[in-house]
């Protein structure tokens, strides 16, 4: 289902309702990734930055009252600013201020980084809520402290709106290659849903319905400090076994009741999800190997 150049701007939200904005972005060999997020309430908007340099995380974090004069074309918090300028291709992002790491150093970040997406949306509906998602890439600067980066970044973004079912799931898994794949299981007490879409090598993209994720014991020889592998398919859909494991230490975020989430060392009393996200090594059926994004969330207790 095609998405309306207005729907990529932000909505008039009922009490309840809450609608979330965000960026996932890697370097190609995932020594630079990170998030960014705003997520908007009826009053309110919270505005996270988090990024891994060089296996450092660093965040930003903070709650705002909601701006009534604010365009509609700005996903913005106060340091964190998103703005549609294309609808459904072009987005400037920017952040100018402190961040910290875990061990409580603070550092100046300056960030402006351009998001040009590769591909239209694809629109997936829960009930309530709708997401879109999309590929694409950001182009610009980060500077950290005496550290300066310039180039591109492999990117997917998310624009979802309506009444967030946050009670519903048990755990997650969603795998993303730019370009070819995307695809999100979801374990609930009722059973396991999924979604998404995958391009086959011949160019013709396909839904996903039931992708199926499975721990492999081993694919190569384990040592200290490996990440585990994974395999997701759906032969039903077409989709024939692509293999992944983490190329770094995930960022590590809690999540609680709708509109209440953060990053941080260790869960808080409140929190119902542990989510980890961050840079994947993926081998394709062909035995082609790419770069993407892996996402893992499990339930708390």
């Amino acid at each position: 289902m095609s998405l309306f150049p207005h729907e990529d701007f932000r909505h008039a939200l009922q009490p309840g309702e809450h609608e979330a904005f965000y960026f996932a972005f890697t370097s190609p060999d995932g020594t630079v990734f990170g998030l960014l997020r705003t997520l908007f309430g009826y009053d309110s908007v919270l505005e996270i930055l988090v990024l891994s340099v060089g296996g450092t995380t660093w965040f930003h974090q903070s709650r705002w009252d909601l701006d009534p004069r604010a365009s509609d074309r700005d996903a913005s918090g106060r340091l964190l600013w998103m703005r549609c300028f294309r609808p459904w291709e072009v987005w400037v992002c920017s952040f100018c201020g402190p961040v910290r790491n875990y061990a409580g150093a603070e550092a100046p970040l300056l960030l402006h980084l351009e998001f040009t997406a590769t591909v239209p949306p694809d629109r997936y509906i829960f009930g309530p809520y709708t997401q879109a998602q999309q590929d694409g890439r950001l182009r610009g600067r980060i500077g950290m402290g005496q550290t300066e980066m310039d180039g591109e970044w492999l990117c997917y973004r998310d624009h979802s709106w309506g009444v967030r079912p946050m009670g519903v799931a048990t755990g997650w898994t969603l795998a993303w290659v730019p370009e070819r794949l995307y695809a999100v299981r979801v374990e609930t007490p009722q059973g396991v849903a999924g979604f998404g879409r995958f391009t086959d090598s011949g160019g013709t993209s396909h839904p996903l319905r039931a992708p199926q994720v499975t721990l492999l014991e081993t694919l190569s020889s384990p040592s200290p400090g490996d990440f585990p592998w994974w395999r997701l398919e759906e032969r039903e859909a077409g989709l024939e076994p692509w293999t992944f494991t983490r190329i770094a230490a995930p960022l590590v975020g809690y999540l609680g009741p709708a509109g209440h989430e953060a990053f941080r060392p260790a869960p808080q009393p409140g929190d119902l999800l542990q989510d980890e996200l961050g840079p994947a090594r993926f081998i394709s059926p062909e035995g082609q190997t790419f770069i993407g994004f892996l996402e893992q969330a499990r339930r708390l207790g």
